[in-house]
């Protein structure tokens, strides 16, 4: 993907350095600048932080940018973000980069946000990725999901995210991530709803149907959060 102004996400996850912060303290600090972006980036459309629950000394912090790279930039630009990089380095707050990647929206599929305003603490997120063999193999795999996000609008309404994106460039870590491959976000009001959606006959039966048309989907990775209140998932 190319087209640097188009909607983008971007999801970054640190590794706390608990010998000199505790989550909470690194949450409080990092807060002050998801505040910031709520008042002052219209174009920043989610700034949210979660705990990986694989490892809760980890926390991903989730970010949107609706005119991609453009108001990425003018996120970086804003003196709040110079104090958050230089508060947390002078208290070396932060022990790692776990891993970073940005993807463009896949155009005209799913949504990010619902009509509601959006929720506090709580909220699982689950973030997967998918290579396909060719491009008309995942077109398959979009058009066959096109029927179904539109159930789960419909009939899912603790399902708040239900979207994709193309990668932008390789992950820089730990993910096994290539430029093109397709990422896969939703995101649950708790548990319970998560399972209840992976557990909805109308989900089962895409396995099936995906294998009749030859796609394999197992994921080349997926990772599961969740958000902690500080910050926004959607405005």
């Amino acid at each position: 993907m190319t087209d640097t102004n188009q909607p983008m996400t971007a999801m970054v996850e640190y590794q706390i350095r608990p010998a000199t912060t505790s989550m909470d303290e690194w949450l409080t600090e990092w807060n002050k600048r998801a505040e910031d972006a709520l008042d002052f980036e219209p174009e920043t459309s989610a700034y949210a932080a979660a705990i990986n629950l694989q490892d809760e000394s980890n926390v991903l912090v989730f970010e949107r940018y609706e005119q991609g790279s453009h108001s990425l930039q003018a996120h970086i630009e804003r003196p709040a973000h110079t104090i958050l990089t230089d508060t947390m380095g002078a208290r070396n707050m932060t022990k790692r980069r776990v891993m970073s990647t940005r993807f463009y929206d896949l155009p005209g599929f799913g949504w990010w946000q619902r009509p509601q305003p959006a929720p506090a603490a709580g909220t699982i997120i689950v973030m997967l990725g998918f290579r396909f063999k060719d491009d008309a193999q995942r077109a398959t795999y979009v058009e066959l999901m096109a029927d179904h996000e539109a159930y789960c609008w419909e009939n899912e309404p603790d399902t708040l995210i239900y979207s994709a994106g193309i990668a932008a460039a390789d992950a820089d870590r730990e993910l096994d991530l290539l430029r093109g491959d397709l990422v896969f976000v939703m995101a649950c009001t708790d548990m319970e709803a998560m399972d209840k959606h992976a557990n909805d006959p109308r989900h089962l039966a895409l396995g099936p149907l995906f294998t009749e048309n030859g796609i394999d989907l197992e994921p080349k990775f997926m990772r599961t959060y969740r958000s902690t209140g500080q910050g926004y998932l959607w405005r």
